[in-house]
């Protein structure tokens, strides 16, 4: 009987398992390779149906491989260890507890792990195992999440990878499958793979340090991956500092391991090859020899697979091919501003491995970060850079040009002690190359950086992040651009200050452009300041095409973008967003009485935006109704040249935007992006206007938003911009008060020519209104030019006693005539007439109109001259004061509900009478009255034209093809004279935002209704029936009552009254909600009882009015009980007597007892808790208000003052005067063409200059404020306590480090720390060491020189009887300085010698990496070189260079590496003169041995077989000329040094190494070696010097005479590290020297085309040179008997 059984797991929603008779049961199952994994299918391992998989699991499953091996070979070792698995010999079996110990193949698994499908038969032990040979990649089986048994739920990607899987697929499986961010830096982190321990404080600022780099720069962390050494630190950093940060960017720390040395990695397998979701693992107490666990801390895996186990290292190839493709991803800064990943180094302790990869990275042009204080490998270079100096040295590049080039310099007693040190730390073993490797790894100084955690350097837990990025930028220090765009994007405003902008450098400001535009979009606020402070003008910056750009750039997913994409559909736009779609948003954001310059400038609605961002024009795609201009415009350049060829738009002749900073700011403010937009406020003018402008936006976009937290958030942000207005307009107050006034009515050019006050009104800040300048402002409009001493009742008495008003009101220009002195009234009027003469004059010559602001000023200054008011002038600035005008109003207003009452009480007949025909004419004028203040809006359109056309600014720059020609000449006479504009308003646009404007206003809307039903009332009053007239008479009751409520406007202005009536208006709407669920109870109450009363009613309206009657009665107490308890004979139950009235309806007997019941409980609820839910309500909205009654009275008088500032001064009836006075004033203005004069107290449009002074007074109030509140901030208790919290850190730093020093040194019998004579308190820096030294020598010789002198003295004055004292010498300084030479010349020996046995040892032929390569070499001991010697384990890496494989003429065109052993025998006669290829194949060294085909290397192993760079198999003959000549000082002296001659050789730079060499290379066929040192020197050394035939000649026969003189040095094998073990370098080294200096000193040295410098080197100990050249110069040094 067979079942199915569904198993379902958390990432495989279901699986299907065959059982029969209850045994599971998998047609052609088989035991996977390693750990008993199950597959399906023996080629394609682990295969299952793909239904019901993720894209994850299907992607893994497709593209990811691992490797296994396909062949048992035996391992034929003994059974040594209890740690591993017993394991036998071949042939042989082991006993051990009763049962048979398994084999082990070579690739380090057992032979039940081997799959026989996959697997050849066993073969013995002596067959050669290789990875190539003996391994296949197939579909990996580990893969998915890991979850740390113990170590919380969170859940790790993992996947097992072959060894050879491409870069492409792990950068997508990173990027798309796992959906990692791009990093913006990679932090490769190298060490100890074993436990070791640092210091408390040294691992606690290490561990902070890194996290916070990473953190800031949005980073990624390669290690090893293990529970074990740095990568355990590394992991508890991500613990401690890590996973607890609120930084919303997650650390992302990559384990690259081998899959081999994974302990308990059976936990991570599935045999169906569906990953496991999540795989459990469990870290044991005890881990097994040559296996680790994974690190819990780590959030990625990449497990590296080669298809064996137990051996290290498989992953270090994977690994750094995978660095090397992460750096050449590009990140997220912008398209301009984007730069290659950056990749760091960073050194904690570490063996020989460590210097391995350190030493590859300076290889790569990777700089390094060393933790000095980690201990062994880190400690070491750490010394060995301290210790060692950076030598410029000048050289001539290709150009003849002057190149410094920066040489390491190591001194005797400086190698010596590294040599001490990897002695102690590393053993003897490879004790040479581990310090070479050293001296290698600091040939490039500037990519190493040393972080020393010591007593007042920089340890420090904010250095440690800075000093890996500083190693980053001193890398790049060349590259100024380059350095600035990885600050970008690292987002470190720090290192940008510090490392980046400093004194000794210059940058271009067009430099900074582009990063000035990812500094935008990325928001780093910091950088755009940065930038601002460093020379960026953001009137050169800011374009339309970059505005456009950020526009375009905007997140699909934020709101502003939403907005913009919704306006652009409807404005018809198909691609991209325009400006002018920006300004319809922002006038739909502040509202219409504000028009942003988009919408009115041509410049910027006719911009063809295709054309900027895509390099598109119209015109060239033909398309119709494009103007020719529009290209003119949008790049600024005149039309004659825009029909040869389309210009780049970023070439501009002026600036596009006037107020770049507003730009920015508003695109700052749309976004939310708070802090950018108070920067850019910051540094913009016009600050009080602009906050309030962004403080009304963002209100707009929280009302806008759905999202809760957005909206909180935009609220929060608008309150801090109108707090910014509101602090700097109190700033300025208190400064002046007449300035700040003029601030708030200024008309605003920038700002829609809208005024602060207006801004802040109609974004309805009560806040801002309420403050002190403000309502000054407003009680000086109110009174007019009525004195604000004038007292209320001074002025009622005069409103009805007219005759008082010159002796009792007093008038502001005669309280400001006592001010003024006749002097200046003087000085005055002869500058206003100059000026009205000079307006007249220009009048009279241009015929242009003169402008409005000339005619204001001389207007405002006359007007303000001292001299007494007449008797008709006090009268009329009485009665246009707007205190007078309200006042009579409300007289007037107060009769006229007089008069109206009178009527209704009295007159309201059928007959007419002159009351009413007064009423009906008072009526009419409150009725004109309202069309004249419709009409009289003050739009912002004819203000905007009104003055676009009297200052003419913001004219286009470019001229209009289509003007004509007058036009331009008169423009050629006059360059500021532009025709007028034609503007984007209508007359219906403008009706329109009058009409909205007015109705805003509620009080408006109830003068509507009442004239509105005074006129149905009038009407009802003349039709001739009686039955109209009392209606009329309801219908004007009823508008008397709204009348009466007009008045209540009135209050408005009173401190006390005007709040209560927005209190009443607040609860009318919590009554209307309140009503809303008040009738759910009252209509089903209603319903229900008369449903039950009186059963079976007809439907009429007189139904609907009864069943509403008795619920809504109850709620007011009247309960209805005599009509629910009503009998006959008082009512009756027959349908024809109550249906026509003669009796009322009798309610049903059930109704006597079920209503009342019913009734009890509706009253409870309806009148206990709903009532009393309305009082709460009621209380609520009380307390709110009277909590801003100050701001809110202040609000409501502003609004009512700005009203009767625009009134007639005659009230109603008599303001119908006043109406067509103005009726008559607009014909006339409408014949003449004359534009209206507007105006209004509220709004000044001042003169240029003033406007221009009170401008720049306004920002410098604002930046003192500004700079004031950072200041204080600074000063607050808050960064007081955490600068007193560093403080406190660095002095337990301190202390614990003085206490671990005297701890150390005070341990008997303790070794010391650092074998230097250094200070343990302070180290001393080694260049004042040196110095130092050298200095005491100089003391010594001279102290020598001085005695010798003394005694010539005394022998020639032997007559003089008073002998002159000799300085002594101190014995102890004589044993001193005995001591110090002898351990000098001992470390210069040992030098000689090291340079001998590296020869000997051939080091430079087994450095880890091949040149220009990404392959390793196989490790090869120092001791294992020899080919005598036994090496077994040695499987060298097979490798031939793309270009050798080519063939070229220099290469052997065979591939021997490639064919079989027998095959080869034959093809390449070696030993011998090569005459089919022209090449000499015999050796220096003699025979030397042939193998399988193949000749092999003399000098021994390397690590490598095949031909590598080389082109020959066998020896590749070469040439190196060291010309030598004698150093000289400027006397022509030749310079000694320890009493030898000091020798200089000339020497080339190379390019691929970054080394110096000599200047050698290799034979041509053909060639002999000879002719090539000639060849190679000129070529090298001499570039191009050798143009000019008469030099060529004259050298040439120097060099001919220097050649016939020259003596061979060296001939053999050349140690390089492009040998391998088949192809080799031989070289020939000639010495030629030039004694007497007269053959090389006229050669002028330059660089030929294959170097980089060519310069005179001086011969020293401390070179680190290319190949083998060291130690041929120590030879030429040694013939020659020359310092060395």
């Amino acid at each position: 009987m067979e079942k199915k059984v569904t198993r379902v797991s958390p990432a495989d929603p279901a699986d299907t398992i065959s059982y029969e008779m209850g045994t599971p049961k998998r047609n052609k199952s088989l035991v996977s390779l390693h750990f008993n994994e199950e597959a399906v299918d023996a080629q394609n391992v682990g295969a299952a149906p793909e239904v019901n998989m993720t894209f994850e699991q299907r992607w893994i499953r497709d593209n990811i491989k691992m490797r296994v091996c396909k062949k048992f070979v035996e391992k034929p070792v003994e059974v040594n260890s209890v740690s591993l698995p017993p394991i036998r010999s071949p042939g042989k079996s082991l006993q051990g507890a009763g049962t048979e110990i398994e084999a082990i193949c070579k690739c380090g698994y057992p032979r039940t792990a081997h799959t026989s499908l996959l697997s050849s038969p066993g073969a013995s032990g002596l067959e050669e195992w290789r990875v190539e040979t003996h391994t296949r990649a197939i579909r990996t089986n580990a893969f998915g999440t890991v979850e740390f048994l113990g170590f919380g739920e969170n859940e790790r990607n993992y996947v097992r990878v072959d060894v050879n899987t491409k870069m492409d697929v792990m950068m997508e499986l990173m990027m798309d499958v796992w959906g990692l961010e791009k990093p913006n830096l990679l932090i490769s982190v190298t060490g100890g793979a074993k436990n070791f321990t640092m210091k408390q404080k040294i691992k606690e600022e290490f561990r902070r340090g890194l996290m916070k780099v990473a953190r800031s720069t949005g980073a990624w962390i390669i290690t090893g991956g293990t529970n074990a050494g740095v990568m355990k630190h590394v992991g508890e950093a991500v613990r401690d500092y890590g996973l607890v940060s609120a930084s919303t960017n997650p650390i992302i720390v990559i384990g690259v391991a081998t899959w081999g040395c994974i302990q308990n990695k059976e936990d991570l397998t599935d045999p169906e090859c569906r990953g496991k979701w999540p795989a459990s693992y469990r870290l044991g107490k005890k881990q097994r020899i040559k296996e680790s666990f994974l690190d819990p801390n780590h959030t990625h895996f990449v497990l590296v697979d080669n298809g064996t186990q137990h051996q290290f290292g498989v992953e270090i190839p994977f690994r750094a091919r995978m660095e090397n493709s992460i750096a050449n991803m590009k990140t997220n800064t912008g398209k301009n501003a984007s730069v290659y990943v950056p990749v760091v180094l960073l050194v904690l302790e570490g063996g020989p491995g460590t210097l391995e990869t350190a030493h590859q990275a300076v290889a790569n042009n990777t700089p390094i970060v060393i933790v000095q204080g980690s201990g062994r490998a880190a400690d070491i270079l750490a010394f060995a850079y301290q210790n060692s100096s950076g030598e410029e040295i000048e050289a001539m590049d290709q150009e003849g040009k002057t190149k410094k080039i920066t040489q390491t310099i190591f001194d005797a007693s400086v190698e010596a002690e590294i040599r001490n040190q990897v002695e102690e730390n590393f053993g003897k073993k490879n004790l040479v190359s581990h310090c070479e490797m050293v001296k290698e790894t600091l040939k490039n100084r500037d990519l190493i950086t040393v972080f020393e955690f010591s007593i007042g350097g920089r340890g420090s837990s904010k250095d440690i992040d800075k000093a890996i990025l500083q190693a980053l930028l001193r890398a790049n220090k060349d590259q100024i651009f380059d350095q600035l765009k990885l600050a970008l994007a690292w987002n470190r405003i720090d290192i940008a200050k510090s490392e980046i902008f400093t004194d000794d450098r210059f940058i271009q400001t067009n430099m900074l452009f582009e990063i000035m535009q990812s500094a935008l979009i990325l928001n780093r606020v910091g950088f755009v300041e940065l930038l601002m402070d460093n020379g960026v003008n953001l009137k050169d910056f800011l374009t339309k095409k970059r505005l456009l750009k950020l526009y375009n750039q905007i997140n699909k997913n934020t709101q502003l973008y939403q907005m913009l994409d919704k306006i652009r559909r409807k404005n018809g736009n198909a691609k991209y967003i325009s400006l002018v779609d920006v300004g319809c948003l922002i006038q739909d954001l502040i509202g219409d009485f504000y028009t942003p310059w988009y919408l009115l400038d041509p410049k910027v609605r006719d911009l063809d935006v295709e054309y900027l961002l895509d390099g598109v024009s119209a015109k060239c795609m033909g398309m119709p109704g494009i103007k020719k201009g529009i290209l003119s415009m949008a790049t600024g350049k005149k039309q004659e040249s825009m029909d040869n060829d389309l210009l780049t738009s970023d070439e501009y002749q002026v600036p596009d935007f006037d107020n770049p900073f507003q730009e920015l700011f508003l695109w700052a403010v749309l976004l939310n992006r708070q802090e950018m937009a108070k920067i850019l406020w910051k540094g913009g003018k016009d600050a009080t206007a602009a906050a309030l402008v962004a403080s009304g936006m963002l209100s707009s976009l929280a009302r806008e938003t759905d999202d809760t937290e957005l909206a909180k958030k935009l609220k929060a942000n608008s309150l801090e911009f109108s707090d910014l207005a509101i602090a700097v307009l109190n700033e300025c107050y208190d400064v002046e008060e007449k300035k700040a006034q003029n601030l708030l009515i200024r008309e605003l050019e920038h700002w829609g020519a809208a005024t602060c006050v207006l801004l802040a009104v109609e974004s309805n800040n009560k806040k801002f209104i309420s403050q002190t300048a403000c309502q000054t402002l407003l009680n000086n409009v109110w009174m007019g030019h009525l004195s604000l001493d004038n007292q209320m009742l001074q002025l009622l008495l005069c409103v009805f006693v007219p005759p008082l008003i010159l002796p009792v009101i007093k008038f502001k220009e005669e309280t400001d005539t006592d001010a003024m002195s006749e002097k200046n009234f003087e000085q005055r009027v002869t500058t206003i007439k100059a000026k009205k003469r000079k307006l007249e004059k220009q009048k009279t010559l241009n015929s242009i109109p003169v402008s409005k602001e000339d005619k204001e000023e001389s207007q405002v200054e006359f007007e303000s001259k001292p001299f007494a008011l007449s008797f008709w002038k006090k009268l009329y600035y009485f009665y246009t004061a707007p205190v007078v005008i309200f006042a009579h109003n409300v007289l007037s207003y107060v009769i006229f509900l007089g008069l109206y009452s009178y009527i209704l009480l009295v007159k309201f007949s059928s007959e007419v009478s002159v009351e009413e025909i007064i009423l009906i004419i008072w009526v009419f004028s409150i009725f004109a009255e309202e069309v004249r203040q419709l009409l009289s809006q003050y739009s912002i359109y004819e203000r905007i034209t009104i003055y676009r056309t009297s200052t003419n600014q913001n004219a286009p720059h470019v001229i209009n093809p289509s003007a004509s020609n007058h036009t331009q000449s008169l423009r050629g006479k006059n360059p500021s004279f532009h025709p007028t504009t034609k503007m984007v308003s209508s007359s219906t646009k403008t009706f329109n935002t009058k009409l909205h404007s007015y109705i805003t206003d509620p009080w408006n809307i109830v003068d509507v209704v009442t004239i509105i039903m005074f006129i149905v009332g009038i009407i009802l009053r003349f039709l001739p029936y009686s039955s109209t007239l009392e209606a009329a008479r309801c219908v004007m009751a009823l508008n008397l009552v709204i009348f009466f409520f007009r008045i209540l406007h009135i209050f408005s202005v009173h401190k006390q009254l005007g709040p209560k009536l927005v209190m009443i208006g607040r609860m009318l709407m919590d009554l209307l909600y309140f009503i809303i669920i008040l009738m759910v109870f009252v209509v089903s109450y209603s319903i229900a009882a008369h449903s039950v009363m009186f059963p079976n009613s007809e439907l009429s309206f007189v139904l609907v009015y009864n069943v509403m009657r008795m619920g809504y009665w109850n709620l007011y107490g009247e309960l209805f009980l005599e009509d629910i308890e009503m009998e006959e004979p008082d009512c009756t139950f027959e349908s024809d007597l109550y249906s026509n009235g003669t009796f009322p309806r009798c309610p049903t007997p059930v109704s006597r007892y079920a209503v009342p019941i019913l009734m009890g409980f509706y009253v409870l609820f309806s009148n206990i808790l709903l009532l009393n839910l309305l009082i709460a309500m009621f209380s609520y909205t009380f307390e709110i208000t009277q909590k801003d009654t100050d701001s809110i009275w202040k609000f409501m008088r502003f609004n009512t003052i700005r009203e009767y500032c625009d009134r007639t001064p005659l009230p109603a009836p008599f303001c119908l005067i006043s109406h067509i006075y103005l009726l008559l004033q607009l014909f006339c203005r409408k014949c003449c063409k004359r534009r209206k004069n507007q105006i209004n107290s509220m709004i000044t449009r001042f003169p240029a200059d003033k406007a221009r002074e009170l401008v720049q007074w306004e920002n410098m109030i604002a930046d003192a404020y500004m700079n004031r509140l950072e200041h204080e901030e600074k000063k607050n208790i808050q960064n007081r306590i955490i600068n007193t919290q560093e403080s406190i850190h660095e002095l337990f730093f301190k202390l614990d480090e003085l206490q671990d020093i005297q701890t150390t040194s005070g341990a008997p019998g303790a070794p010391p720390i650092i074998k230097a004579p250094i200070n343990p308190v302070v180290r001393m820096p080694p260049q004042m060491d040196k110095r130092l030294l050298a200095l005491e020598d100089q003391m010594q010789q001279s102290t020598v020189a001085l005695n010798w002198i003394m005694r010539n003295l005394q022998e020639q004055q032997k007559s003089s009887a008073k002998v002159p004292p000799l300085m002594e010498d101190k014995k102890e300084n004589g044993r001193h300085g005995k001591h110090s030479k002898q351990k000098k010349e001992k470390d210069k020996a040992l030098v000689k010698s090291t340079v001998e046995e590296r020869k000997r040892l051939n080091y430079k032929s087994r450095i880890p990496r091949y040149p220009q390569s990404m392959v390793n070499r196989f490790p090869v001991p120092d001791d294992k070189v020899a080919w005598e010697i036994s090496f077994p384990e040695y499987d060298p890496v097979v490798y031939e260079a793309p270009e050798v494989k080519s063939h070229p003429y220099w290469a052997d065109t065979i591939d021997l590496i490639y064919m079989k052993p027998a095959d080869r025998i034959g093809k390449i006669n070696f030993n011998e003169y090569d005459k089919k290829n022209l090449c000499d194949r015999k050796s220096y060294w003699g025979t030397y041995e042939v193998r399988d085909g193949l000749p092999l290397n003399p000098a021994g192993r390397t690590g490598i077989i095949g031909r590598g760079l080389l082109g020959r198999y066998g020896p590749n003959h070469c040439g190196d000329p060291i010309v030598t000549r004698w150093k000289r000082n400027d006397k022509g002296e030749v310079v000694m040094k320890e009493g030898k001659k000091v020798l200089e050789f000339v020497a080339i730079f190379r390019k691929d190494n970054d080394l110096w060499s000599i200047p050698g290379g290799m034979c041509e066929p053909g060639q002999k070696v000879s002719q090539c040192l000639k060849a190679e020197f000129t070529e090298e050394a001499l570039g191009t010097l050798i143009n000019d035939q008469t030099m060529k000649d004259k050298i040439n026969k120097d060099l001919q005479y220097m050649l016939d003189h020259g003596e061979e040095i060296y001939k053999g094998i050349c140690d390089d590290p492009r040998n391998t073990d088949n192809a080799w370098l031989e070289t020939l080294v000639f010495s030629y020297h030039d004694d007497t200096g007269k053959v090389l000193h006229p050669f002028l040295l330059r660089a030929g085309e294959t170097v980089e410098a060519a310069t005179w080197l001086e011969v020293s100990s401390s070179l680190i040179l290319h190949s083998s050249h060291l130690y041929y110069v120590k030879l030429v040094a040694d013939k020659l008997n020359a310092y060395y």
